[in-house]
């Protein structure tokens, strides 16, 4: 606690200095556009106002913080003190973040998506600020735009380099669909309306972000219980290509394409491919196929 206190102090104390050193070279500038009492007085509502609102934002007394904390900046700006506008606006960059990350923690989304606005605000390039605004609104329901939000994280991250934030909106976004698909499908033997689903969320996924290995998985899996074998095998083998993962999780595509294989005729290549499907969760299947459709 005294550590805190002594680093709130010390920003004050900080910002104070910082005033006594930009006055003059200010009022310099402004020769008589404002008298010396007027800029004063502003000065010192600045510093006020600077002050209050840290308070505030020690106490966690958010609307308060960002109030002051907004006011400190509009006087900093009228009085043309640029070194206050900086360190007050890193104030009203940092402070959402931190209190919304929080928030997304105790899964307060209203709160989250609170700061997070404000986030947007004052740091228009920072990608995190769209990524948890768009977290925040898919978890209150407004998916749409939730996703759309995320989306501008993605963009803004290419834009400013920010490879981690726009990782992480993309598998949240793909998140969101591929659940969709993953319950479509997730039944012994899913009916065409249920494969069509699958589809349906992939499609839409793919208004926002590129298929990957997982996405490929569920569209090969919903062609084949369409029976449309041909555009199954040439994309679990898409898949196949994409994925990264081990041997077990492999043996789904494998699974897959030998499965085609064999509905379109081509049964010896099938057997050989659910040779390398004989693992994980598939190797039950894969083997069942190789006894009774192999010869052993």
């Amino acid at each position: 606690m005294q550590n805190s206190q002594t680093r709130w102090g010390l920003a004050v104390l900080f910002f104070v200095l910082l005033l006594g050193l930009s006055v003059p070279a200010t009022l310099a500038q402004n020769g008589g556009s404002s008298s010396p009492e007027d800029r004063k007085e502003k000065l010192n509502q600045l510093k006020q106002s600077f002050k209050t609102g840290l308070k505030a934002a020690q106490a966690n007394n958010h609307s308060q913080a960002y109030s002051q904390l907004e006011q400190a900046l509009q006087l900093a700006q009228d009085t043309e003190q640029g070194g206050a506008v900086n360190q007050i606006t890193d104030y009203l960059q940092t402070l959402p973040k931190n209190w919304g990350n929080k928030a997304i923690e105790n899964e307060d989304y209203e709160q989250a998506l609170t700061h997070f606005e404000k986030g947007v605000e004052y740091a228009e390039d920072d990608a995190y600020m769209y990524y948890g605004k768009g977290l925040a609104l898919v978890n209150l329901d407004s998916t749409k735009t939730g996703l759309e939000t995320l989306e501008q994280a993605i963009e803004v991250g290419n834009r400013t380099g920010n490879t981690r934030v726009t990782g992480l909106a993309t598998e949240r976004i793909r998140g969101e669909f591929l659940a969709k698909a993953s319950k479509a499908l997730n039944s012994r033997d899913p009916t065409a309306a249920q494969a069509d689903s699958a589809l349906a969320a992939i499609d839409d996924m793919e208004q926002y972000v590129e298929s990957n290995a997982k996405a490929l998985f569920y569209r090969a899996r919903a062609l084949f219980e369409k029976g449309q074998f041909s555009e199954a095998m040439s994309t679990a083998k898409e898949g196949l290509d994409l994925h990264q993962g081990s041997r077990s999780d492999a043996a789904k595509y494998h699974f897959i394409i030998a499965e085609s294989q064999l509905n379109l005729g081509s049964k010896a290549t099938a057997c050989e491919t659910f040779q390398k499907a004989t693992f994980g969760d598939y190797k039950a299947r894969a083997e069942h196929y190789l006894k009774n459709e192999c010869d052993g």
